[in-house]
């Protein structure tokens, strides 16, 4: 994460953080849920710092911010 900000900067690494978080959080609830993994297994979190970097790469900043603001208000945040 420390080489990924000193590339992004700091809004970007936060917003990496953040998708990151939530990813790794929605699919380690399914891998618990189908029983994949059970909950005193290791889950690492590397693949999804990297799908996070990922998408904050190829998706615009804008549309980022605007899902995450629909995400954490409940759709209650109207951006004009």
């Amino acid at each position: 994460m420390g080489a990924l900000g000193l590339y992004f900067g700091f809004v970007n690494i936060i917003i990496v953080a953040i998708i990151s978080f939530l990813v790794g959080a929605i699919l380690s609830i399914i891998l618990l849920i189908t029983r994949i993994k059970k909950s005193d297994e290791y889950i690492p979190f590397g693949p999804f710092i990297v799908i996070g970097t990922f998408i904050t790469m190829f998706v615009p900043y804008a549309l980022i911010v605007n899902i995450l603001l629909n995400i954490f208000t409940l759709g209650l945040y109207n951006r004009k």
